[in-house]
């Protein structure tokens, strides 16, 4: 778990994204369902806020507060629909989360790369109607999964220089995963057992050690290449965390 927790802070430390959607899917392997999205949330939390703290001058607060904001009906239905749901429901959303996200993401570098257009700040429109899709979807993903990352990052990676977005979408993903984390840690209060406890903790040195290692390269790293190399990695976690739903499914 602690390797896990290592590669999905590395991964978070140059992209300024991606410790759920790495995380939780492979934590659902080793962790009962409920115990993995809260440990996918809380230790994304501390890694988020050692980066936010870093960057915190380049973070748009005007974007953080409208999608925490607009975020919390769908985050609350999010927390109250994954108490119905069983581990195979969780892992097969997980999957479909994930392959869709990188479908999506891989037409947008495919794009990039044609157009080679640089991202202008100012122009995101906070009340439209995409914006309110995108913060009510990002709090059910969120409730649901651990993951509220895609449509935030699908819609602020146009819109953002990268050190900006780096800043915002951290900023962001604490603030998101704390509420959600202190819902369910009051509804689903059994789940949080001293074992898990002393399970969290020792994968606590493992998001330091990964921040650590992530600092030196990524100023350096080619971005377009190492996204190329983190999608086709979620890509085979989403079709791994398809395979077991279902096999429960048709056999």
């Amino acid at each position: 778990m602690s390797g896990i927790t290592f590669f999905a802070t590395f991964i978070q430390v140059l992209t300024g994204f991606g410790f759920g959607l790495v995380a939780v899917p492979l934590l659902l392997f080793v962790l009962p369902s409920q115990q993995a999205l809260l440990a996918g949330m809380i230790l994304s939390m501390m890694g988020s806020s050692v980066q936010g703290f870093q960057m915190r001058r380049l973070v748009r607060r005007d974007l953080v507060l409208r999608l925490l904001l607009i975020g919390i009906p769908g985050l609350a239905l999010g927390v109250v629909l994954s108490g119905y749901m069983n581990e195979l429901y969780i892992k097969g959303m997980v999957g479909i989360i994930l392959i869709g996200y990188v479908a999506y993401q891989w037409v947008q570098l495919k794009s990039s790369a044609l157009e080679k257009k640089v991202p202008e700040e100012g122009d995101i429109n906070a009340s439209s109607k995409g914006f309110v899709m995108v913060a009510f979807s990002s709090g059910l993903l969120n409730g649901l999964a651990a993951i509220p990352g895609p449509p935030v990052v699908a819609l602020l990676i146009k819109h953002l220089t990268k050190d900006v977005f780096q800043a915002t979408t951290v900023t962001f993903f604490f603030f998101q995963y704390a509420m959600t984390s202190a819902l369910k840690i009051l509804v689903f209060r059994e789940s949080f057992t001293l074992p898990f406890g002393i399970t969290l903790v020792s994968m606590i040195l493992a998001v330091v050690l990964g921040y650590v290692a992530g600092q030196p390269f990524r100023k350096k790293i080619n971005e377009a290449q190492f996204k190329k190399l983190v999608y086709g990695l979620l890509f085979i976690i989403g079709v791994t965390s398809l395979t077991e739903p279902l096999k429960g499914l048709f056999f």
